[in-house]
């Protein structure tokens, strides 16, 4: 699978559970266990596109690929902010809420904007063949342990 369909089935992943955890009939408990779902899925995905995709789409000769990722990269960073802050709050909290709010909107406007521009580049500038290496390299660090980088 390419780089950009592997990430696009991650990008569609995480839309279904934002789509869950806006569920107006789930309980605490549930939208808790659909946080950390959350949580996991989107900083999983944060490091394959860090660790190998950013990094070949800035190789690029192409100012516009290399502004895509460092918009992307201030997202990340937003994202994990808010994810921070949601850390310390429970479902229950009232700001819980308005900064699940944020973190989707967040997303939903990084997923668009990736999905249009940078996959756009991605595709101009680099091969079907770099593009295959670099969805196998992914689904390559899906499998190791956190904090453990591979060679892209």
């Amino acid at each position: 699978m390419d780089a950009t369909t592997l990430l696009k089935n991650d990008h569609d992943l995480v839309r279904r559970l934002f789509r869950a955890y806006a569920d107006q009939h789930s309980d605490a408990v549930t939208r808790r266990s659909l946080y950390k779902a959350i949580r996991q899925q989107l900083q999983a995905h944060s490091r394959l596109e860090e660790q190998v995709f950013y990094p070949a789409v800035m190789k690029v000769r192409s100012e516009p690929a290399r502004e895509a990722v460092r918009d992307a990269l201030e997202d990340h960073h937003v994202m994990d902010g808010l994810l921070a802050e949601l850390d310390q709050l429970e479902p229950e909290d009232a700001s819980h809420a308005d900064k699940m709010r944020a973190l989707r909107e967040n997303v939903e406007r990084h997923i668009e904007e990736e999905e249009d521009a940078m996959f756009a580049q991605a595709r101009i500038h680099l091969t079907d063949e770099r593009l295959e290496r670099l969805g196998r390299d992914m689904e390559a660090l899906k499998g190791a342990p956190a904090g453990e980088p591979i060679e892209a």
